[in-house]
């Protein structure tokens, strides 16, 4: 007897441990159940929640397009303009210019530098077979960093070297324009069908500027005959406004104080300068950066529009100058404006004195702003 009451006594613990098991292994099927519930409907939420956003954003987003065009319509049916051409872009520019401020005034100035236009996909690379054949390339392109509206009502500008003079936007080479449209000279150095990348070189372009075209450049563009001439009376001449050659604002030298100069060859060698224009297997990559911001700099390419006389083009920086004991240059001290621009993955540092620029520090990074000065 005692021995069949333990065996049915086992029987009834397992019994019970068993059904412990099941009732466990439910309650966490349960609640895991409910977790995975809990985490539909969340999904489910939010979802839901991004779906109404896109749809209001997209909606949002038709009518700004539907004012827009609306509005386009309208400008068109009161100027009576028939002739709306719709532009497309052919390729991108790619410059160690990220920003306006120490992009060169025109590419002449700067014959060293580097960058390329890649072309879109859509574009065969046999529209461009046999421009290697040419030497230097007309680019047509957009201002797209344009702060002002096509829409302004200004007709005046002063320009960078009139001296405060205003003068009409189209008797300029200003970006401010009615058609934000561009036209600059440059030099071909290679073209890369494989990549659908231009190469070229003189140019004075922003990075990331849109293409709509490019021509060959030939020598009937400009004749030899033609000359600049103050006072042209007979013949061919061309003849320009006195402050287009104004050169007050070119700066004397540039030089780089040697840590400067040994930052940008070591940046050059690390690839962090521009991987594609600069790369570090090119042996002439460093030599080519130096000149090349040696001729942004001797143009001087601060701001004449900062409305701080001792900041703009032309000026000198604040303590200038001084002939400090102890100064790599003298010229300059540690209470001097310093002033950077952007070249690349780089920011230059720089310094303007009775003798010219000095190239203070070079660092890695990118400028907020279009420039800076530091205090």
């Amino acid at each position: 007897m005692t021995f069949t009451k333990t065996i049915s006594e086992s029987r009834n613990n397992v019994l019970v441990t068993s059904v412990a098991v099941v009732v466990s292994a439910l309650a966490t099927a349960a609640i895991c159940c409910n977790i995975k519930e809990r985490q539909k409907r969340r999904s489910d939420y939010q979802w839901e929640r991004k779906r109404q956003e896109e749809r209001t954003g997209r909606i949002r987003a038709e009518v700004k397009l539907r004012d827009a065009l609306s509005k386009l319509k309208k400008a068109k049916i009161e100027s009576d303009d028939e002739h709306v051409l719709p532009l497309s872009t052919v390729g991108i520019v790619r410059a160690p210019y990220p920003k306006r401020m120490g992009t060169p005034r025109q590419g002449a100035l700067v014959p060293s530098s580097r960058g390329c236009i890649q072309f879109v996909k859509s574009l065969s690379p046999e529209v461009l077979d046999g421009i290697n054949a040419y030497s230097h390339l007309w680019v047509i392109f957009q201002f797209h960093e344009n702060t002002s509206l096509a829409t302004s009502k200004k007709t005046k500008i002063r320009p960078p070297r009139g001296g405060g003079i205003k003068v009409g936007q189209m008797a300029t080479r200003s970006p401010h324009r009615p058609n934000p449209v561009g036209l600059s000279l440059v030099t071909i150095d290679r073209w890369e069908p494989s990549t659908r990348r231009l190469y070229i070189k003189a140019l004075d372009l922003v990075d990331g500027t849109p293409v709509y075209d490019v021509k060959p450049y030939v020598h009937w563009d400009i004749p030899n005959e033609v000359k600049v001439i103050e006072n042209p009376s007979g013949g061919i001449g061309l003849k320009l406004p006195h402050w287009v050659e104004n050169k007050a604002d070119v700066l004397a030298s540039v030089v780089f104080e040697t840590e400067a100069e040994e930052s940008l060859r070591r940046f050059v060698r690390q690839n962090k300068l521009s991987p594609l224009l600069y790369p570090s297997k090119d042996s002439m990559s460093f030599v080519a950066a130096k000149q090349t911001l040696i001729e942004i700099l001797s143009q001087d390419p601060r701001s004449t529009h900062r409305g701080i006389s001792k900041n703009k083009r032309g000026s000198l920086s604040a303590g200038s100058p001084i002939a400090a004991k102890g100064n790599k240059h003298e010229g300059t001290d540690n209470n001097s404006d310093v002033y950077r621009l952007s070249f690349g993955n780089l920011v230059i540092e720089f310094v303007v004195t009775e003798k010219g620029a000095i190239v203070k520090n070079i660092l890695e990074g990118a400028l907020k702003g279009e420039d800076v000065v530091a205090d």
